[in-house]
């Protein structure tokens, strides 16, 4: 997606990870506390959720409901369903059991993050 393309929402969202990053660089304690902060909160967009290797290796050929993929990779299920309203992403599932597979809503979610 080309900047020109890209919503305010999308643009703050690049800017709020590089100020993280930058605070993370200095400060990893300060950038720790605060990333709990906004997970609390429902935010956790802001800060990468840590899963072990093995685990997400496996995962990735996981289809999964929207709320076990909330839970598990911190990705919002109404972000997901955004997604798929715009044709992002393919459900999998049956009629109104939606269910994605993780390693196409990480693609997306990283292409989101990078464009």
């Amino acid at each position: 997606m080309s900047g020109a393309q890209r919503t305010s929402l999308e643009w703050a969202r690049q800017i709020a990870h590089a100020y993280r990053n930058a605070l993370r660089a200095v400060d990893p304690d300060r950038c720790a506390k605060l990333d709990a902060l906004a997970r609390k909160r429902g935010q956790r967009w802001i800060a990468p959720t840590s899963i072990p290797a093995a685990a997400a290796e496996h995962g990735l050929d996981s289809v999964l409901p929207p709320k076990l993929i909330e839970q598990t990779w911190g990705i919002p299920a109404a972000t997901l369903y955004g997604w798929k309203s715009k044709g992002l992403l393919v459900d999998r599932g049956e009629r109104r059991a939606p269910r994605f597979l993780v390693r196409d809503v990480l693609e997306v979610q990283a292409r989101r993050r990078t464009a």
